[in-house]
């Protein structure tokens, strides 16, 4: 394969994963089929001829031969550091968002939504307006969520996350009353809501509710500690983060260990996200999101970063990864 950094395209992902990805080649399934007999032998492309990193056993692809378009292979032994620059070189990072937003946070969360999705997505081209029926959509909604829809409509990336706010809230009712479910996570065993019809003239900036199992007849609900504002911002750092080309996870570690990261993270002011869970805290740093989940004694940070060149300084902390796009 060729060497490059390039995420999703054919080459060296990572210290131990290797992408192939090209035309369909029916011929080789056999080769790539997971438990086949003879190793696969990876070779890298460089200026000076062929490096050989090692054998590797494919752990996913496409299922026929007629399809077989891609595998996803993972190397018998991790590279060290030095293979892995050679193969896939870390390339300088581009221009970073600034960190204005986390300034707005507490004064005008709205605002601050709107500069951190404009900064941290591209912008482009805006998704077609669909068929789909609005039956059951309220006719207005509070202008704080109106206005993550607009936001949306710029950078349509918020509607591709793992678990987006839903284009089209839902209707729906309980012992709480009437509600409008405004996001939910993929597996339906959450969703958040606020009160519909609002319960309060005026309510600009509505109280924010979380259903634990809506599916069951008696879901138990609870009070976010943000308004509507703030949680659509905390969020959407949260999705921000799942959905980011790199990332970096630590296993657990010592509190203690993070204190080398406090001269370069500003601490985001919200709540922590999910307190009943994992309850992180977010952090931000140029072209570099954080969020930490920790006690006195013991903590698991996470990063998601732009740009790899951003996450590659990290690695002078040593911590233990148990990812590491970097």
């Amino acid at each position: 394969m060729e060497s490059g950094d390039d995420p999703g395209v054919s080459g060296v992902q990572d210290s131990t994963k290797v992408l192939l990805r090209g035309d369909a080649v029916p011929a080789l399934h056999p080769r790539f089929v997971f438990g086949a007999a003879l190793p696969i032998y990876i070779f890298a492309r460089l200026e000076r001829g062929c490096l050989f990193l090692g054998t590797a056993l494919c752990r996913g692809g496409s299922s026929t031969p007629a399809h077989f378009n891609h595998a996803h292979l993972e190397l018998d032994q991790p590279l060290t550091r030095e293979m892995l620059d050679a193969v896939r070189p870390v390339q300088a990072p581009g221009p970073v968002p600034r960190l204005d937003w986390v300034d707005q946070v507490e004064t005008d969360p709205i605002r601050a939504l709107e500069s951190f999705v404009l900064g941290w997505f591209p912008a482009e081209a805006a998704e077609p307006a669909g068929e789909e029926s609005k039956e059951g959509e309220p006719e207005d909604l509070p202008e704080v969520l109106a206005a993550f829809h607009r936001l949306a409509g710029l950078r349509p990336a918020v509607h591709r996350f793992r678990n987006p706010v839903l284009k089209h809230p839902q209707r729906t009712s309980g012992l709480l009353g009437g509600r409008l479910v405004f996001a939910m996570d993929g597996e339906g065993t959450r969703d958040w809501s606020i009160a519909w019809p609002p319960q309060e003239l005026g309510a600009a900036d509505p109280r924010v509710w979380l259903t634990e199992d809506p599916f069951l007849e008696d879901p138990e609900t609870i009070p976010e500690e943000e308004p509507l504002s703030r949680f659509l911002l905390k969020y959407t750092l949260y999705e921000a983060m799942n959905a980011a080309l790199y990332q970096a996870w630590t296993y657990c570690m010592p509190t203690a260990r993070l204190a080398p990261l406090w001269s370069m993270l500003r601490p985001v002011p919200l709540s922590p996200f999910l307190p009943t869970y994992t309850a992180e805290k977010f952090f931000a740093a140029p072209g570099l999101l954080t969020r930490i989940s920790s006690d006195e004694n013991e903590a698991v940070v996470g990063f998601a970063a732009l740009h790899r060149a951003t996450l590659t300084p990290l690695l002078e902390h040593g911590f233990r990864w148990s990812r590491f796009d970097g």
